[in-house]
């Protein structure tokens, strides 16, 4: 490595260390001014400008899509290693409480934070996506795998596995955001709504791991 590869090295390491800060100081704004933050706002908590900011990331689409990918990291994070009940020898209904908590518990720590990232900026261009649903669907996705490896440890399968992570996880995601609009724990405490997500989805997950689909569900038929 020449020197000047030496010095390109450095340059990186040195600018995913200060991007990493800049996030850090746009979640710390966040947390005081509310999702409706300014990019002025985020300039002041991490003591530079505008520009630097822009610099760094471009526009204020850059800097959500930054924050939003940060925040993804948290979630998967700390709802990854609840999806460790099954193989530990816990119960079906385990999986699905322990990713109800994790998720609203991170909605009900950190509220303005979550808005921001699930209100996706208007101008933020199409090919950008939508992190808000990138989240919900890496999350499924992982659910999905998670009653696989059950299915694989019983000697099942079938389940309609993916439909089925992919509708809990976006069930969970709307209900929470209604639950949050509508005052979080003043309207309903956050343990009765995880008992109500658990007690909804604990039967269907059921029957897919042991690779069967219900034949009834809250007493309609299913055909």
């Amino acid at each position: 490595m020449d020197h000047r590869d030496g010095r390109d090295t450095r340059w990186e390491e040195h600018r995913v260390e200060r991007r990493a800060a800049l996030v850090d100081a746009a979640l710390r704004a966040i947390r005081v001014h509310g999702a409706s933050v300014t990019v002025d706002e985020i300039a002041v908590a991490s003591g530079t400008s505008k520009t630097v900011l822009y610099r760094y990331f471009g526009d204020r689409n850059g800097l959500y899509l930054a924050v939003a990918d940060r925040v993804a990291s948290n979630i998967l994070g700390e709802v990854g290693p609840r999806f460790a009940s099954l193989r530990d020898g816990g119960q079906v209904a385990d999986l699905v409480r322990d990713l109800a908590d994790a998720y609203i518990g991170l909605v009900d720590r950190d509220p303005d934070i979550y808005l921001f990232v699930m209100n996706r900026p208007a101008g933020l261009p199409a090919g950008a996506g939508d992190p808000a649903t990138g989240i919900a669907d890496r999350i499924a996705v992982e659910l999905a795998e998670a009653i696989r490896n059950e299915q694989r440890r019983r000697g099942t399968s079938g389940g309609a596995v993916e439909t089925l992570a992919f509708g809990i996880v976006g069930f969970i995601r709307t209900a929470t955001g209604h639950w949050l609009e509508a005052g979080g724990s003043a309207s309903m405490p956050r343990s009765d709504l995880i008992r109500l997500i658990t007690a909804t989805f604990t039967r269907g997950v059921t029957a897919a791991v042991d690779g069967t689909a219900p034949t009834e569900l809250a007493g309609v038929p299913v055909s």
